[in-house]
């Protein structure tokens, strides 16, 4: 299952469908291998010709792809704002590598933090001090989870 578009671009109608890493333009195939343009920790980005522009496909990881032609997102005609994690959320990156040093559960839960870090940080609709509220909470959560199973293990 893809991710389908229809724009408009110089009076012309353009059907766009991604399907794994090929892009259809009105039938004709693109691969994306071909147009990669930058990859950053949450996502892949690739500019792609569509009739006389350039549109720019972001693949973001744990949520939908985005084509946004002329800083505009394709699906909702809202502005695109570029993916840039913010320099305090690296603090919290830090955080959850160090649950790395707690075993496999504790690698499983770093792994998650992580995501979840850098889904939220992303997150430019929410307020910055919602955004760090919530990134504390999950550092604290699996602190939480992995001294509480190590406890639950340990039978104390």
């Amino acid at each position: 299952m893809g991710k389908k578009w229809s724009v408009k671009i110089d009076e012309r109608a353009y059907d766009i469908e991604l399907k794994g890493r090929k892009l259809m333009v009105n039938g004709d195939v693109l691969k994306l291998s071909q147009y990669k343009k930058k990859t950053g920790l949450t996502h892949e980005e690739y500019e792609v010709p569509i009739g006389s522009k350039k549109a720019l496909l972001v693949m973001k990881n744990l949520s939908a792809p985005v084509l946004a032609i002329d800083n505009r997102d394709c699906a909702t005609g809202e502005e695109y704002v570029p993916i840039k994690m913010p320099a305090w959320s690296y603090v919290f990156l830090v955080l959850h590598c160090l649950n790395f040093f707690n075993g496999a559960l504790g690698a499983l839960l770093a792994i998650i933090g992580i995501a979840l870090t850098t889904s939220i940080s992303c997150n430019r609709k929410m307020n910055v001090a919602v955004r760090v509220l919530l990134n504390v909470a999950v550092v604290i959560i699996s602190v939480i989870l992995v001294f509480g199973i190590a406890l639950l293990i340990a039978g104390i």
